[in-house]
């Protein structure tokens, strides 16, 4: 069985690198067509970087370079001229900016071109990310290598472990950051994992996958006693083992796009982040091409957060030809836009928060009970200042909706800002935390990737009630995609429904609790619609496929194996519950 994956595994890769040329085309099932990824276009300038004062390898700031060279490519590219910002092969340092998230900024442009021929860039704020395109148009950033010092992370070995007192001893490896260092008490999200011993990027088998805990006691240089709220998380520590603790510190992202259209990233690495490594909000066609998450040699650890947040826009992305391992979160984390109701004026009248025009259409979910209120569509919309927007529908709504700005109030998403028209293809997710692709987005095509070695599913589609995030995922083909040992830690081996690919839709379980998380539990609701898993290779643990809620979903020619590896008392290929017209063939 062993030798079968293996040779499969190698099959698909070696197709991947033959296919790396980049011939795209557009799937068949798309609702809405989108442009092709942008990889070139003319340009008649050829602005260098060192005419603006960056000097590479020199070890100072140079910040205030790539500012002034990026507001001079501004400035030409507004005749109407594509530019080529030019890196000389070298290091970089930044240091500061006055973005509160990204050192480097760029608002209101187009037809430029930033090609960094192979250079590193070293941040030195391990609380920052890197690069915010916002308002912008015909981007491409390529040929980027992006690590940082201090790193925004560290790494070590359990020494000691009392459970009784809930305490642990860390050491830390030489060469990365003390716990001392103030991002261990300034990020918003501190917290670790044990490791594999022999698979860097991978976690612990059989072991939670969240130490959280900024109570740090250094015992003498280099080790460090941390101590827990509880005992529990404390049982699956051994005297030992590998260790990460993470300085996370949400939206500084190594690159963040916003309301911009046709950015492209191309041939870029990057080694870690404080947070996520492309972050994508109110986007049109965009695109990851040829890029890396990638563990650096000696490393435990790559990125803090998702590698690819993308929160709802018109079009998806595309990502082709990628790498992403050693990340503490989802691989792709794709969600489509949502309003809060905030007052029912009538039956065909809103006021809603945020953003609404005519033309936009609405799905409206009930999360208390897990209903589906309906589809309406936006005949007119008018603005009545502090974020709020007045708006008519074609057709007569429920009576008595529940409205508010929280998670438990019917809840309005747009079906037009869906991340429709998304391409994840040929590229490879290994060794990491969690999920490969959360998806509650529409309209999109998963095909001829690898997923190994991820602690949960490897492609789960689920709405996020009690995160408050995004609905419910339609429209999906998952084509000729290998899985390979997706699912060992202990949420994924506790938790009734979790596979290798999860489908669910799901309710709040107890609404009517006063805490922060509400729990869910399994909708009625079928809303779940055209789904497709063809011609897939499993190798699984526990299970392959839980299929839940779903109208219209085809599981055809795909090959299962048990992996050998799995820990799980029971197994089995399928799990299904309330669906209507699914159709399974081995």
């Amino acid at each position: 069985m062993k030798n079968t994956v293996r040779f499969l595994l190698v099959a698909l890769i070696c197709c991947s690198q033959l296919n790396a040329q980049y011939e795209f085309s557009l799937p068949e099932h798309f609702r809405t067509q989108r442009n092709l990824p942008l990889l070139d276009f003319p340009t008649t300038i050829d602005v260098k970087l060192t005419d603006f004062g960056a000097i590479p390898n020199d070890g100072k700031d140079d910040g205030a370079a790539f500012r002034k060279a990026l507001d001079f490519c501004k400035k030409v590219s507004k005749t109407g001229t594509g530019v080529r910002l030019s890196f000389f092969k070298g290091r970089y340092d930044l240091f500061s900016g006055k973005n509160r998230f990204h050192l480097i900024e760029l608002k209101n442009a187009s037809n430029i071109i930033i090609d960094g021929n192979g250079s590193e860039i070293i941040v030195h704020n391990p609380l920052k990310g890197f690069f915010s395109i916002f308002k912008s148009e015909n981007i491409i950033v390529k040929n980027l290598v992006i690590d940082y010092d201090p790193l925004p992370f560290t790494q070590g070995k359990i020494v000691a472990v009392d459970v009784n007192k809930k305490t642990f001893d860390f050491q830390i490896e030489e060469g990365f950051p003390s716990l001392n260092h103030d991002m261990f008490q300034k990020a918003n999200r501190v917290w670790g994992m044990l490791m594999d011993p022999k698979i860097p990027g991978k976690l612990k088998d059989g072991a939670p996958n969240y130490y959280a805990s900024k109570d740090f006691e250094e015992l003498k240089p280099g080790t460090f006693r941390i101590k827990m709220k509880g005992a529990r998380l404390l049982k699956f520590m051994e005297v030992g083992d590998l260790y990460v603790h993470v300085a996370r510190n949400n939206g500084s992202t190594i690159f963040k796009s916003n309301a911009s259209k046709n950015i492209t990233y191309l041939n870029n690495t990057s080694y870690t982040s404080p947070a996520g490594s492309y972050a994508a909000v109110n986007m049109e066609e965009w695109n990851i091409i040829g890029c890396e998450v990638k563990l650096k040699e000696g490393r435990l650890h790559s990125a803090n957060a998702d590698c690819m947040h993308v929160n709802g826009g018109k079009f998806g992305p595309w990502i082709e030809n990628s790498l992403f391992e050693g990340y503490s979160d989802d691989a792709i984390n794709m969600k489509n836009t949502k309003r809060y109701i905030l007052k029912q004026i009538s039956s065909t009248e809103l006021i809603v928060k945020w953003k609404v025009v005519k033309g936009d259409v609405l799905r409206i979910y009930n999360p208390r009970e897990g209903k589906y209120l309906g589809t309406y569509k936006v005949l007119s919309n008018t603005f009545l200042g502090d974020a709020k927007m007045q708006i008519t529908v074609d057709k007569p709504l429920p009576e008595n909706l529940k409205v508010g700005d929280t998670k438990k109030a019917d809840i309005a998403y747009m079906d037009n800002e869906s991340n429709e028209s998304f391409v994840i293809k040929n590229n490879t997710f290994r060794n990491a935390r969690r999920y490969g692709i959360l998806i509650q987005a529409s309209h999109g095509l998963i095909e001829k990737n690898v997923f190994e070695n991820l602690s949960q599913s490897a492609i789960t589609l689920i709405n996020g009630v009690d995160w408050g995030e995004g609905f419910i995922a339609h429209n999906i083909v998952i084509n000729q995609n290998i899985f390979n040992n997706c699912g060992y830690d202990e949420t994924y081996l506790t938790n009734k429904d979790f596979a290798t690919i999860q489908m669910r839709v799901v309710k709040l379980k107890n609404p009517d609790a006063d805490t922060k998380w509400n729990g869910v539990a399994t909708a009625d609701w079928q809303g779940l619609n055209n789904i497709q898993i063809t011609n897939n290779i499993f190798s699984y643990n526990k299970r392959a496929l839980s299929v839940e809620s779903s109208t219209n979903t085809v599981i055809k020619g795909n090959k299962f194996l048990r992996n050998s590896k799995d820990q799980s008392k029971e197994h089995e290929i399928l799990y299904e519950n309330n669906n209507t017209n699914l159709i399974f063939e081995k």
